[in-house]
């Protein structure tokens, strides 16, 4: 697999063929700590590493930073201060490794002037604990301003699935569905498609259930019947 070339994150962004854009993108660090089976990022980035500064990336008033894994950068903190001493509109859009937070990450982060949801990621129900525990540490978060992608693979429990969604809403939390690209062949494909839709729609999601979301999405009523089914097989 081929590996990014150091020299790509030298360049700068070229802006102009983007006229009407008004938020910079940029990358303060390349790689991960993780070795997670359906990521490529340490394959092609290696190990965690700063690779710019925040003046690099931002050049207008709004940025998101595609960092994957920030939180393990060691001086972290230090680049969480400067965002909120410069009064940055930012986002982490890669998601943010939630068993990495403390108290003091932790206060940084509900201080950062921040655009959207914060997001973290659930990819596997052996993490509810965990993530549990260091929720507790967002006790500053608002109803439904915490979003959680969720990876979805075939061979993964469909129970495991569905109580994540579940438990997500119970904790007023937004799941964003990762689907593996072998759930598209899957005799499930329906199923994950439908999850998706659900989950991924947030006004759909806050505002009804999954029972009430396919009634409404639908007239087939066997491709309603069978999505039910296994979601209340699953619950």
């Amino acid at each position: 697999m081929t590996k990014i070339p150091d020299e790509a994150d030298k360049f700068d962004p070229d802006y102009s063929i983007y006229p009407d854009n008004d938020i910079s993108y940029g990358f303060i660090t390349r790689g991960c700590i993780r070795n997670c089976s359906f990521c490529v990022v340490p394959k092609k980035e290696g190990y965690i590493h700063k690779v710019s500064n925040v003046d690099d990336i931002v050049k207008h008033k709004k940025v998101k930073f595609l960092d994957n894994n920030i939180l393990a950068l060691p001086e972290h903190k230090e680049i969480l201060l400067e965002l909120i001493q410069k009064n940055i509109k930012c986002q982490f859009n890669q998601g943010l490794d939630i068993r990495l937070l403390d108290v003091e990450n932790s206060i940084l982060l509900s201080k950062l002037n921040y655009l959207g949801e914060y997001i973290f990621a659930f990819d596997n129900w052996k993490y509810k604990k965990l993530i549990e525990e260091k929720m507790r540490l967002l006790f500053w978060r608002k109803p439904y301003r915490l979003k959680f992608f969720v990876y979805v693979h075939p061979d993964m429990p469909l129970a495991e699935t569905v109580k994540r969604i579940v438990w997500l809403k119970e904790k007023q939390c937004l799941p964003y569905i990762m689907r593996d690209i072998s759930c598209w062949d899957s005799e499930n494909s329906d199923f994950f498609v439908d999850l998706a839709a659900y989950c991924n729609h947030v006004h759909l999601f806050k505002k009804m259930d999954f029972d009430s979301f396919l009634e409404k999405r639908y007239k087939n009523k066997s491709r309603i019947e069978k999505s039910k089914r296994l979601w209340k097989e699953n619950l």
